[in-house]
């Protein structure tokens, strides 16, 4: 499986923008700070959340020594009719905002906004829209100041999709359900944020059923389907690895490293079938970290990354936590016998056919060589291995007593044992 493009693009960055434009001086020595809102247009999908929303908003105004000047609350219509501040000329301020709170946010010092966290009730709440913020820096009102506040998202956007061009013909995928692992349920209103603790992180994260993954079965000529997002809050978890790794493959974290709990990562469940094996229960799995590249584990607010999911020959090459093949089954019929019995005894000259057989075909088999090669060495027994490699033919050439072990790997998982003895007395 290849986490093919996996991008940060910045099509998420520029949602709205604060515009001040500041009045006539007046003689009390107070400037007018007029501050308007505009909207970019941007059209969203039908299951996606509005990008573009702002259905609310808190602006706070804080002085240079970092103490609350003033605090505002609009909703609906009153977001964009305009607003007139009058705050001292020449002294500095700064600006912020949140947006799609819900609620208003009103932090007596800047100490206190910067420690403030932005909670969801569940990973889908949009209600409000996705909740944004902004940050001015320090700003001097003076004549003809030019206050410029861009909204930024808490929230990340992966959009995935599905290239089944390397797939065995024979294989038929079909995605149930997407969902985001170790998903935060909080995030850091100002700054960088990331999980600590399991607790932070939703027991079932941003979800997609199968009717709103029906994109991802959308296949065109090229094998490509369509593609859906899932959105989740900031979580920056820094590097994966010190070193640079070079497939994707290598991006798994030890069951034991607390980064499990913790990091964000992606889980596609899927209906599989092919002429070999069949899916039951949820179905076959995919799972990878998500980052900024290979060697990162950031998912980063307001950033867009576009993943494809690329499975190759038979999609169960891997044997990891990022191929969960625990509900995969045979297509067919799982049988096992062997000849014949177990305990053979013979003379030296004498030859005997032992072997297995077993379904499906396809099945691993360990014909025990290792096993014979120790024998023949012993002096005991020459053999020649079947032609499909099933079994032996054994002749005797010395006395002693040897054993053979065969062995069907999965998913027949079924195994034969011989005790061999040659020109021994009779028990």
């Amino acid at each position: 499986m290849e986490g093919k493009g996996l991008v940060r693009c910045a099509v998420l960055i520029l949602a709205l923008v604060i515009s001040g434009c500041r009045g006539t001086l007046e003689n009390n020595g107070y400037a007018q700070v007029s501050i308007n809102f505009s909207n970019s247009g941007f059209l969203t999908k039908a299951l996606n959340p509005d990008e573009e929303s702002v259905r609310n908003i808190s602006i706070l105004v804080y002085d240079s020594n970092g103490f609350l000047e003033e605090s505002l609350w609009l909703e609906g219509n009153e977001i964009y009719n305009g607003i007139k501040l009058n705050l001292l000329s020449g002294k500095e301020y700064r600006f912020l905002a949140c947006a799609n709170y819900g609620y208003r946010v009103s932090e007596p010092s800047m100490e206190d906004v910067l420690n403030h966290r932005f909670h969801l009730a569940y990973p889908d709440e949009y209600t409000e829209g996705i909740p944004m913020t902004a940050d001015s820096g320090p700003v001097s009102i003076e004549d003809d100041a030019h206050i410029c506040l861009k909204l930024v998202r808490l929230m990340s956007k992966i959009s995935l999709r599905v290239d089944r061009s390397d797939l065995d013909k024979d294989v038929e995928l079909i995605v149930r359900s997407v969902e985001i692992g170790n998903c935060p349920k909080s995030a850091v209103s100002f700054g960088r944020s990331k999980t600590e603790r399991q607790d932070e992180c939703f027991a079932v994260g941003f979800l997609r059923d199968a009717e709103e993954c029906s994109p991802l079965n959308e296949i065109a000529q090229t094998g490509i389907s369509k593609e859906i997002s899932v959105y989740m809050l900031e979580n920056m978890q820094g590097r994966f690895s010190e070193t640079d790794i070079k497939d994707d493959s290598e991006k798994i974290i030890d069951e034991y490293d607390p980064r499990t709990q913790v990091c964000s990562y992606i889980e596609v469940c899927m209906d599989y079938l092919s002429k070999d094996w069949k899916s039951s229960g949820r179905g076959l799995i995919y799972r990878f970290y998500l980052g900024e590249d290979r060697n990162s584990l950031d998912v980063e607010r307001n950033c867009h990354y576009r993943i494809t999911i690329r499975p190759e020959n038979d999609g169960l090459g891997e044997d990891s936590w990022r191929v969960d093949k625990s509900n995969i089954e045979p297509a067919g019929p799982v049988s096992f016998s062997y000849w014949p019995d177990g305990y053979i005894r013979g003379n030296i000259g004498d030859t005997v056919h032992l072997g297995c057989s077993f379904t499906p075909s396809y099945a691993p088999f360990d014909v025990g060589l290792e096993y014979m090669m120790d024998d023949k060495e012993a002096g005991i027994y020459d053999y020649v291995i079947d032609e499909d490699g099933h079994g032996a033919t054994l002749t005797f050439t010395g006395p002693g007593r040897g054993l053979i072990y065969m062995e069907a790997g999965e998913p027949v998982n079924e195994a034969a044992l011989w005790i061999i003895e040659v020109n021994q007395p009779n028990p």
